[in-house]
């Protein structure tokens, strides 16, 4: 099976985190704190490619709480989202049982 146009190593291994979280969704920052070696920018363009691909969901909600609450962009992986990762993980066994 091949992999999937537009999708990146990068854009998997965000989309696990969102899958991965509770509800699968989050908030850049989240996402960001359970990777390491990617910068802010770097996740929430990600997270924004894939909204725009259809892999995930974006809309406004509250992050924080009290003086401190922000309004920011919450990102939600789609059903989509969950199979082009799942697509990912067979293409790259593919892959495996090939070499």
């Amino acid at each position: 099976m091949a992999k999937v146009k537009g999708l990146t190593d990068n854009m998997v291994a965000v989309l696990r985190v969102l899958a991965d979280r509770e509800g699968g969704a989050g908030f850049a920052r989240e996402i960001l704190g359970a990777m390491e070696g990617k910068t802010f920018n770097g996740v929430n363009a990600t997270l924004a490619a894939a909204a725009g691909k259809g892999w995930a969901t974006k809309e406004k909600a509250v992050f924080g709480e009290g003086e401190n609450a922000k309004m920011l962009t919450k990102y939600t992986i789609t059903d989509a989202g969950r199979e082009v990762i799942a697509t990912d993980e067979e293409a790259d066994a593919e892959e495996e049982v090939a070499e």
